[in-house]
Formats: C-alpha cells, structure tokens, sequence
C-alpha cells in the first residue's frame, strides 16, 4: 500500500536529513514549493527534488504544487486530493498557522505538529492562543491523530495540556554531508569563534552579540553567522560555504557558545563537536540537558567560560581532549538512527 506524507517544513538543513528518514519508512513526501518571504524564516527553501518518487497523476500535483500551503486556507478540492492522497501532513510551527490550522479542521490522517523550541519564555500554546480561530480545541478533538513533534524531550514541559498530552520525541538529524568532516579537528588557528546571525536586523541577536563582545571581545575572535545587514565590526566574517565553515571549525582552538536557552540550540555547535572541536556551553542550557551529566565542556557562567576559553587559546591539550573525548553524548542525541526509531514510533498509527 502507497503512503504519502505531505512536509510543510522546508528546512534547508532537515530537507537532506529528515525527508530521507521518512522515505526510509515508507512515506511518499510531498515539499511546498511556495514559502514566504520572510527573513525570520530564513532557513526555508522550496525543492522539486522528490517530486519525481510521487505516484501522483499529474494534475494532482499541479495543484499542490500551485498552493500556498504557509498562508493560504484549504479549497475543498484540495481538501479531498489530500485526504484521498495522503495519511499524514507534517508542519512546521511557525508564525505562519495556517497548516496547522487547516489540518487540524479538515484533514482526516494524522497531523505532526514539527517544533525545535522557542527562546524562553515563549511557547507554542502562547502562539496557537494568538491565532484569530481557536487551535487548540481543534488539535484536541484530533485525539491521538495529533502529534506534538518536539526535537528535543523538554520542550512540552511549559506547554497546554492539549500538546504536553500528545508529545513525541522526534531527534533533530543532521546531514550525512556534516558526518563527512567527523574528527578533522585541528585547532591550529588563533582565534576562539562565536556563532551570532542577524546581529543589526534583530535585538534578540544584537542582545546577544553585546554580551559575547563583553565577555570574549578582548580575547582573539570571530563571530560567524548568516547577517541580512551590514555589521560595523572586522571580527564579524562575511557569509560562508559549507567547505569554509567546516574548515573554521576544524582550526578553531575553541567554539563558544554562550546561550542560555533551556529549550533552542543551533545546529553550529553540534557541528562542531562532530568535526571535534572543543566547544564550551552554559550549564542548564538545552546542550547541558542532551548531555545527561555534567561535562567538562559545560561552565557554569561567563566567567568559568573564558576562563576555559582562555586556557584553550593558550594551548592546554588535556582540556581539549577532556572535552572532545566526551562531547559525543551530545553529538548521539542528533543520530539519524534515533530520529528514525522516533519517528517509526510515532507514525505507527497511521
């Protein structure tokens, strides 16, 4: 029997992680080709490329991909091509509701409600409450035909008890492309590095930024991290490839990063650890909690960091591999084969 599944993702990253684990389990997987404008979501991107493994006639396709899945309401044509079509639509919870929405008034498979957490003290019931039609009510009258897809395992503990009652764990993958650079570590370069997007287009990241200059500014630095606008500061690199990020990483003598954030982390530093850097992280962040116990990469605020940081420049060799030598009970929580077990786990009804 053909099953279908329909992304309303359309993360860079997760595009060549997550949709092959899907794949992998059976699913046909539809991707939006329409995504909004938005610099908030910069990470969207659209892709025709699994178009093809779709045994869809042709002008059922059409008609998806011609949909605006992010902001527009379901037609009831397009209502009776997904319920005929497919058993289970995934959306990404965003500002942009309307998927979530419409599914949960007019798809009769499963909904994947697909969550990576918000910066504290924000959450999801807060933006579901925003929306003009109640949400919540609607995904409760889904039973278990709804699914709060968390990536990490504490994100449904501040959550309504319409979506704490119906998490799942779903691990957030990374690209087997990222597993390519495992233990290419080096760090024979001079300067720590710091991750900070957007520093001048938003004042959570400028906030950020003050801090790290602050803290780490007379140290030697670079601060890498995709900017939208022009920031007046040399340590602040301009956009990187891929091959020019893993190289940074591979040289860097130490990645800090200073987040606080309980319940959001960025895919950097797991990448990092991956390619064996050591990388330095707040005790009670969400990287403290994927480690399970208290590591030696772990500090316990901005001062105990730079004082690491510190010897790390300077070269202490047993630091670093203190560090490296543990960082992948973090790195296991990322594993495709987990995510893959998670997600068999909570498709299994459909």
């Amino acid at each position: 029997m053909t099953r279908r599944l329909i992304w309303i993702v359309n993360h860079r990253t997760l595009l060549t992680a997550e949709v092959p684990i899907l794949r992998g389990l059976g699913y046909e997987v539809f991707v939006p080709k329409i995504i909004p404008d938005d610099p908030g979501l910069r990470s969207l991107v659209a892709t025709d490329v699994y178009d093809a493994g779709l045994g869809l006639p042709g002008e059922v396709l059409e008609t998806l991909n011609a949909h605006n899945f992010y902001e527009a309401a379901w037609s009831p044509r397009l209502t009776d091509l997904i319920n005929e079509h497919f058993e289970v639509v995934v959306s990404l919870v965003s500002s942009y509701l309307t998927p979530i929405a419409e599914a949960a008034a007019h798809f009769d498979g499963t909904l994947v409600a697909r969550v990576f957490g918000r910066e504290d003290p924000r959450t999801y019931t807060e933006l579901m409450n925003g929306w003009p039609s109640p949400l919540l009510p609607a995904i409760a009258a889904m039973g278990d035909r709804f699914v709060f897809g968390q990536g990490f395992d504490n994100l449904a503990e501040v959550e309504a008890p319409e979506l704490r009652e119906r998490a799942h764990t779903l691990a957030v993958p990374l690209p087997d492309s990222v597993y390519e650079h495992t233990a290419t570590w080096r760090g024979d370069g001079e300067q720590l590095v710091m991750l900070c997007p957007e520093i001048a287009a938003s004042p959570y990241y400028q906030a950020i930024y003050d801090a790290m200059k602050a803290d780490f500014g007379d140290l030697p630095h670079v601060i890498f991290g995709r900017q939208s606008q022009p920031v007046d500061d040399e340590a602040v690199l301009p956009y990187l490839s891929e091959a020019e990020l893993f190289a940074l990483y591979a040289a860097a003598p130490v990645m800090v990063y200073p987040s606080s954030e309980p319940r959001h982390v960025h895919y950097s530093p797991v990448e990092a650890m991956i390619v064996g850097t050591p990388v330095l992280y707040r005790r009670g962040a969400l990287l403290d909690r994927l480690a399970g116990a208290t590591l030696p990469g772990s500090c316990a605020d901005a001062a105990d960091m730079r004082v690491k940081a510190e010897r790390l420049l300077a070269g202490d060799a047993a630091l670093a591999a203190d560090i490296c030598g543990t960082q992948h009970a973090i790195v296991d929580t990322f594993a495709t084969e987990l995510a893959a077990r998670q997600w068999a786990s909570a498709l299994e009804t459909t």
